[in-house]
């Protein structure tokens, strides 16, 4: 049975191992040029971008920041 105090984006995100991830841009070195948004923060955007079909950044923006933590 699902946990349905858990959001749908939360749940998707949960199916990528974060771990495994960050092994990946550790090896590639996909990390060495960023400032303040690391390759995580890029993924998950791009993943709430095509699951809100969103046209905008300020769209992006203001829907990441409803689905709380930062």
């Amino acid at each position: 049975m699902k946990n349905t105090s858990v959001s749908l984006f939360r749940q998707v995100l949960d199916l990528i191992p974060k771990r495994e991830f960050e092994e990946i841009v550790m090896k590639h070195n996909g990390d060495k040029r960023k400032q303040s948004f690391d390759s995580w923060a890029h993924f998950v955007s791009m993943i709430f971008c095509q699951l809100a079909q969103a046209n905008s950044l300020r769209e992006i923006c203001g829907g990441l920041k409803t689905c709380g933590g930062k």
